[in-house]
């Protein structure tokens, strides 16, 4: 597609005017400041944007720009900032390289962290996977912890089981969830093994008369004498 001769007088002026701008921003002749930086460890000396002086790569997720480049060996480019309100550019890596974003921190395919001490995670393909660290068992109630619960213990980032007594949470505990003797305090008392000895009941006869006894069965009862 042929352009109009408007269109090409405008990309020569565009050429002209980033010239311009590159000129200004790569100083000439070159003024290197002596001695050279010295970087964090695991981090190598490179050459600047202008290919003049030797600077400190730049790592995964800091500002970098014309001068300030990222780090090569590791395989970081300098991409714009991507998100309303956002400026400037930033080391990262290529955009089909399977890193991930979790909480404004990148990650790179294969790599393991821990944004909780309770969870374990591993980016893959631009997504991320997460296991727990802490046991996600289930304590029902028994008859030496009728009421187990987890709390927080200090120093410790999972909780943990603890059990508590009834009288002191103020609850009452059920019949099936107390202890055996509990259980068994709740029964009515057996009649063999009852201590109790029933009073004697009063029988009156249709008659009139008063026993005190009740009448054994067999054999006929006749009422007392007048």
């Amino acid at each position: 597609m042929r352009g109009t001769p408007q269109t090409h007088l405008l990309a020569f002026s565009l050429l002209c005017l980033l010239s311009k701008v590159c000129a200004q921003l790569c100083p000439t002749p070159c003024a290197c400041p002596w001695p050279p930086p010295r970087c964090p460890l695991g981090v190598p000396l490179v050459l600047d944007g202008c290919g003049c002086c030797r600077v400190c790569a730049r790592r995964l997720g800091e500002p970098c720009d014309h001068l300030h480049v990222c780090d090569p060996s590791q395989g970081l480019v300098c991409q714009p900032r991507v998100g309303p309100g956002r400026r400037g550019a930033v080391c990262l890596w290529g955009e089909d390289d399977g890193s991930c974003e979790v909480n404004g921190r990148l990650y790179r395919d294969g790599e393991t962290f821990q944004p909780h001490c309770r969870i374990r995670c591993q980016c893959e393909d631009g997504g991320f996977t997460c296991v727990p660290l802490c046991s996600e068992d289930v304590r029902l109630p028994s008859w030496d912890c009728p009421y187990p619960r987890r709390v927080e213990v200090p120093g410790k980032c999972c909780p943990e089981w603890v059990c508590d007594r009834g009288r002191e949470l103020g609850v009452q505990p059920l019949p099936a969830q107390g202890t055996a003797s509990e259980t068994l305090a709740a029964l009515p008392p057996s009649p063999s093994t009852s201590t109790h000895r029933p009073q004697p009941l009063s029988w009156k006869m249709p008659w009139g008369t008063e026993m005190r006894n009740p009448p054994r069965t067999g054999g006929p009862s006749r009422p007392a004498p007048p």
